[in-house]
């Protein structure tokens, strides 16, 4: 069969419901609505003994789930996995999408676009973070600082993630080879959309990508309280309801938001809880939250969908990022329950909040305890911050449509001239050689293999 979209992400519902996998089952609910055919190849947070694609369909959207077969695959050095490669590429034969939209490359292979292009297929891409530009990811250095520096093995020597045993030449070659790798893919695309200017900017400035290579187009959101009863303002007596929700990562700063809870309840005893939804990135992640929570009001609620945040009946959205955040569709959550909230100082978060929150230095506990006490300790700060909400995002309709217009420019459009080549399979297989080697000489022992 011929489709006429194929969406390509790293995880989807329901291992997932994070800000882009929302957006992208949203867009793709809408373009079957359009009559398009339209389907999901998605990648996994669970390995498999040998790479599997799964086949299932969520609220009859088809879903083909790939495992990869190795360990620790999220490690940027492990970027390329040439079985996944294989594996997509007989996927595109076989199903023949009239474009494909990557979402990310995480979890499945770093030449999607590279792969798609070389059988004709045009791809669209959108970022929905810093991928491109940072082997961490988030462009979050190791010690929680952001990060604005080149990508490059001078800039990330000291920060990318590494096994330990790694020589620095294996390390800076990583780097250079993950940069190629995603400059060659930026290069390819028929088109690259980024839901803010700021994030264009920051892209180009750190990558080598022209700037004229990527494209604005603000998120569509899909109101998800319609129906339900306003949310009721905090009362006099009872405690205030602080709430994070949305994937529970490092990067999210949630682990400083319990940090800053604890000063609050210490100082207004009683006066506030915290509960937050989502699934954390892992056990061990979890359990470090669970530790830092111990004898706190603080729920834990897992994953949810959203009448179980509107059932928290939650007064403000807390949102203490610690990466330099892309969009954040939290906010317009937010927004859409008529709350205030508050936000780091990093990336587009402060930006489309306006005056409707208070903003914290990213990472420091103190600062947001500060913030959470003065709505404690300052009732009509609720009411005042809660009516300078912005004005809603587009609706997903108004996206979509823009977002058919890019499809089409992308099919119908000749190929614009790559300003960089695909990474050279030669390159690829030394690079594992280097890395296999490495391991090695940690595990031979004396005198030699007998």
């Amino acid at each position: 069969m011929t489709l006429d979209v194929l969406h390509v992400i790293h995880q989807f519902p329901p291992e997932s419901m994070g800000g882009s996998e929302s957006y992208a089952f949203d867009i793709a609910q809408r373009q079957r609505a359009r009559g398009l055919r339209v389907e999901v190849f998605s990648g996994s947070k669970h390995w498999h003994e040998r790479v599997t694609v799964e086949h299932d369909a969520i609220d009859g959207l088809p879903v083909h789930r790939l495992h990869r077969d190795d360990l620790y695959f999220d490690h940027h050095a492990k970027m390329w996995h040439p079985e996944v490669e294989r594996v997509y590429a007989a996927f595109l034969r076989e199903r023949r999408p009239a474009l494909v939209h990557v979402h990310h490359w995480v979890r499945l292979t770093c030449n999607l676009v590279e792969i798609g292009w070389r059988q004709g297929v045009p791809s669209i891409v959108t970022l929905h973070d810093y991928y491109t530009s940072c082997p961490r990811a988030f462009r979050r250095r190791a010690g929680d600082e952001a990060c604005r520096r080149q990508l490059s093995a001078a800039s990330c020597g000291t920060c990318v993630p590494r096994y330990g045993y790694e020589p620095q030449a294996e390390i800076d070659a990583g780097i250079e080879l993950y940069a190629d790798h995603y400059r060659a893919e930026l290069s390819l695309a028929a088109g690259v959309l980024v839901a803010v200017g700021s994030t264009a900017d920051l892209l180009a400035q750190t990558t080598g990508v022209p700037r004229d290579r990527y494209d604005v187009l603000p998120l569509g959101y899909r109101p998800r309280f319609h129906g339900m009863a306003p949310l009721t303002a905090p009362g006099a007596d009872a405690p205030l309801r602080f709430a994070f929700w949305g994937g529970i990562g490092r990067h999210k700063g949630v682990d400083v938001l319990l940090r800053a809870f604890r000063r609050l309840h210490g100082e207004r005893p009683g006066r506030a809880e915290l509960h937050l939804l989502g699934g954390c990135e892992s056990p061990e992640f979890e359990r470090e939250l669970r530790e830092l929570a111990n004898g706190l009001p603080v729920t834990f609620h897992g994953p949810f969908a959203a009448a179980q945040l509107h059932g928290v009946a939650p007064h403000v959205g807390v949102f203490p990022s610690t990466c330099i955040e892309t969009f954040g569709l939290v906010l317009d959550e937010c927004f859409e329950l008529q709350l205030p909230c508050i936000t780091s100082d990093l990336g587009a978060l402060p930006q489309r909040a306006g005056g409707a929150g208070l903003v914290t230095r990213a990472a420091d506990a103190d600062d947001l305890a500060a913030a959470l006490r003065r709505f404690v300790d300052e009732p009509q700060l609720w009411h005042d911050l809660r009516g300078r909400r912005p004005a809603p995002s587009p609706g997903l309709d108004a996206h979509v449509d823009a977002l058919l217009g890019h499809y089409e420019r992308a099919r119908t459009q000749p190929r614009r001239e790559p300003f960089a080549l695909p990474v050279t399979g030669e390159r690829r297989v030394r690079f594992l050689q280097m890395q296999r080697e490495s391991a090695l000489s940690k595990l031979i022992p004396p005198g030699g293999p007998r």
